[in-house]
């Protein structure tokens, strides 16, 4: 990476970063600093405890293994902020920068509502404080009850790589039949988990692949009980089970009280201490979801949260899980159209960016390659540059290859190839929008130089280019076929 490049990788422009889990993470700061066009680092403090205040000292060790390079002279006296600006003065720069974290938690003592939640909520700022004083200017978290995200399997593609994928009638096996929330199938049904038609699939599902397979079962376990937080210290299903009864009919206006709550609490102080709180969308974005309700969605879930002051982690694979979030853009706009009508800005709107293509019906889905789902990725790129975004993104999620290393999703040569497309189609789509200005300004003089009208013409050429993008590249909706032991279902 040139040193030029190094002087200026927080210049205002769109960004590509990666998620790092810390010193423990299979995938290297190494390499991530050899991925050509990666300048950000998205981490977190994973080894601190939900609720607990991510404290100056360890930020300062964080954003000294992202950073710089390991320096033997560094005075071992020194920690926290001393620590590191010793390291700003002396260190060599790894061309990498850690301002954006993902996740500071909301705990589910805020979620939920329990009487611990007012020192979380004091906790929360004081780590918001915290990370504003080291340049950690974006802080990213999510509403999802008990489980941060849902997948039951890893596919195999068809040139070999390996990915993540969730089909429904597994989940739906894993809940009825493994989990066991309730004690009859009816009961599913009746508090909506689960459509009549839905619960016989399930059934099928288990009786022909799961049932008298202890092998399957423990694998479809381990890939739900991934998500959960905690799940590396052993989250048992005793515990999934306890965790979900504490929402026991909770309903989606409770849950948005408690996220009110929470977030006119800690916004004022994140935006005084110089950080954006963002949102995740729900992942997948299906409510109801293990019994308990879910308040992000779509667009409606979003605009819910920006009359809190809370911005978007816009995670498009998450969204377009749902067949009412099919047409991405269209919601990108809306959401966008809601903020700027309450007065904020684009970047604000949507502090930091997910994208990873995804193929679904609208119910079941797997993760593709970013290159081969382009088209899709071009129109998104394209909205978000025609709002006028420049910001943080990362190629959420990736297949991982035989020559590939790291955990499900987080592939580094896969989010490589991935950062590198998703860089292109953002200049490319800075490009066309700098000669629609041109084009525009030449109308303009070429009708006697009547500058009033510029604001008609721009407009009016925005969404001539619009429609056109529209009609050359159609939202394209991937039909695939999974087909387990037995259980076969074509997707269409």
């Amino acid at each position: 990476m040139s040193e030029i490049f190094n002087q200026n990788w927080n210049r205002e422009r769109v960004r590509a970063g990666m998620r790092w889990f810390g010193p423990g993470d299979e995938v290297t700061i190494r390499n991530i600093q050899q991925t050509p066009g990666v300048t950000n680092i998205i981490t977190a403090l994973h080894h601190i405890p939900s609720g607990e205040i991510w404290t100056e000292a360890e930020i300062a060790r964080r954003k000294i293994e992202v950073e710089f390079l390991p320096d033997e002279d560094a005075p071992a006296e020194l920690a926290g902020m001393k620590r590191y600006q010793w390291y700003q003065t002396n260190g060599i720069r790894t061309g990498l920068v850690w301002d954006t974290a993902e996740s500071l938690v909301f705990t589910e003592d805020i979620k939920n509502g329990s009487p611990n939640r007012d020192q979380h909520i004091q906790n929360y700022k004081t780590s918001l404080q915290n990370l504003g004083r080291f340049g950690v200017h974006n802080v990213v978290g999510n509403f999802m009850l008990v489980a941060d995200w849902t997948r039951t399997s890893i596919d195999t593609l068809s040139d070999g790589s390996k990915t993540l994928k969730y089909i429904h009638a597994a989940f739906a096996a894993f809940d009825i039949y493994l989990l066991k929330r309730h004690d009859a199938v009816q009961d599913y049904i009746d508090d909506g988990s689960f459509s009549a038609s839905e619960a016989e699939e399930a059934k099928r599902y288990w009786e022909t692949y799961l049932e008298h397979d202890e092998e399957r079962q423990q694998r479809l376990i381990a890939m739900i009980t991934a998500g959960l937080p905690g799940a590396q210290e052993g989250f048992t299903l005793d515990d999934f089970r306890a965790a979900v009864s504490k929402y026991e009919g909770m309903s989606v206006e409770v849950l948005r009280e408690h996220i009110a709550y929470f977030l006119d609490a800690v916004v004022p102080v994140a935006n005084a201490a110089g950080v954006r709180l963002c949102c995740h969308a729900d992942d997948p974005a299906f409510t109801p979801f293990l019994g308990t309700p879910r308040a992000v969605g779509g667009a409606q879930g979003y605009k819910f949260l920006l009359d809190h002051g809370c911005g978007v982690n816009l995670c498009i694979g998450s969204l377009m899980a749902n067949e009412n979030n099919r047409d991405i853009t269209t919601v990108i706009r809306e959401i966008a159209d809601y903020g700027q009508m309450k007065g904020l800005s684009i970047d604000a709107i949507f502090p930091h960016i997910h994208l990873r293509p995804i193929e679904t019906d609208g119910k079941n889905f797997r993760e593709g390659h970013h290159a081969e789902h382009r088209e899709e990725l071009a129109k998104v790129v394209h909205t978000l540059v025609d709002l006028g975004w420049q910001g943080v993104f990362r190629p959420d999620h990736a297949p991982q290859s035989d020559h590939g290393f790291g955990r499900p999703g987080y592939d580094v040569i896969g989010r490589g190839y991935g950062a590198n497309l998703l860089l292109g189609l953002f200049e490319m789509a800075e490009i066309v929008k700098t000669t629609r200005f041109r084009a525009v300004e030449a109308a303009i003089k070429a009708a006697n130089g009547d500058m009033a009208l510029k604001e008609e013409a721009v407009e009016a050429a925005r969404k001539a280019e619009s429609d056109k993008i529209g009609r050359k590249i159609a939202f394209i909706k991937v039909p695939f076929a999974f087909g387990e032991q037995g259980v076969v279902a074509h997707l269409r």
